[in-house]
């Protein structure tokens, strides 16, 4: 905590100072991403003299509308016009999306501060605050909030559960600790609450996209060598059921309570001949799969990680190829 105060007195420094700032987060955005943002963004407008904005290249899939004003967010940015960039929850995505490079050709390079829980994403010219035994990001701004002793109110108090409870799948996975569940009930206390974020990330899931779940069970096979539980859904699937790529989420974890597997991995069609894989495992059936991404350029937790490749699925007889 010593290393994460010191750095929290810094954050603190620069928040007085800065004028225009973008929030970046990573494509795809899940809750604990949106979840920082739209903390900061609150706080930030509340608090000091800035403009600020939320930049993502994706539009955050229709569970996060109840949630977060997603409206919010946008999709194209200057950046010249901001003296500070916050990457949160996937500080990679600055060179992943050449951020690096695009700051490199402006006449005055911004601020850059990088927020994570993720590990392997540290950005050498940054302000890095980053703690990977943290459950979520959002979990790191609570605790720089506690530690300056930052009032909550139920609007940043339900944003930061949001974040919390989706990277815990519920408070379910191995990275709930004591401590995660204390700030929970911090956050209850404050107005937050478990049942709204649980309602749209967990339940009340259309009839199409359990019949899309049904699918990727069918073809489930379990790897008896390595305990792979893998599974396919190609783009004519999402056609067939009117479903969408956020319909996927979820089924890497369902695979991964198949009582003969090891981890579990989910490859998807996307546009562009590109294939999604989403892996999943538990501590206590030690596979590290941020390992099995990284050999793929991806990244992500020990127990919850992806990549994405060229190509497409194509099915042989009762086994499926990548073309």
């Amino acid at each position: 905590m010593e290393i994460l105060a010191e750095k929290f007195e810094q954050l603190n420094r620069v928040f007085h100072h800065i004028k225009r700032i973008l929030l970046v987060i990573h494509p795809k955005p899940d809750a604990d991403a949106l979840g920082s943002a739209f903390t900061l963004k609150v706080f930030l407008e509340r608090s000091f003299p800035a403009r600020l904005d939320i930049f993502c290249v994706d539009r955050p899939g229709t569970a996060f509308h109840d949630l977060f004003p997603v409206q919010q967010i946008k999709n194209k940015v200057d950046l010249a016009h901001y003296d500070t960039l916050v990457f949160l929850d996937r500080g990679d995505v600055y060179f992943k999306l050449k951020f690096n490079e695009k700051i490199s050709e402006l006449k005055q390079s911004p601020q850059v501060i990088n927020i994570d829980h993720h590990p392997h994403t540290f950005i050498p010219e940054a302000l890095n605050i980053l703690d990977s035994n943290a459950a979520a990001t959002c979990e790191i701004l609570f605790r720089f909030f506690d530690y300056q002793e930052i009032p909550l109110d139920p609007e940043i108090s339900q944003y930061l559960l949001n974040g919390i409870y989706a990277d815990t799948g519920g408070f379910r996975h191995e990275n709930t600790t004591a401590h995660t569940l204390e700030i929970a009930a911090k956050l209850l206390k404050k107005g937050a609450s478990i049942s709204k974020v649980n309602r749209a990330l967990f339940a009340n899931k259309p009839l199409h996209t359990l019949k899309l779940w049904a699918l990727a069970l069918e073809r489930a096979q379990v790897n008896p060598k390595t305990g792979m539980a893998v599974s396919f859904i190609t783009k004519q699937d999402l056609k067939r059921y009117n479903a969408s790529p956020e319909d996927i989420s979820g089924i890497s974890e369902i695979l991964n309570t198949i009582s003969e597997s090891k981890f579990s991995l989910v490859l998807s069609e996307r546009e562009q001949n590109k294939i999604k894989a989403s892996l999943r495992s538990e501590n206590y059936k030690g596979v590290d799969v941020s390992q099995i991404a990284r050999e793929f350029r991806g990244g992500g937790h020990k127990l919850a990680s992806g990549f994405e490749i060229k190509g497409r699925l194509r099915q042989v007889g009762n086994n499926w190829i990548i073309e």
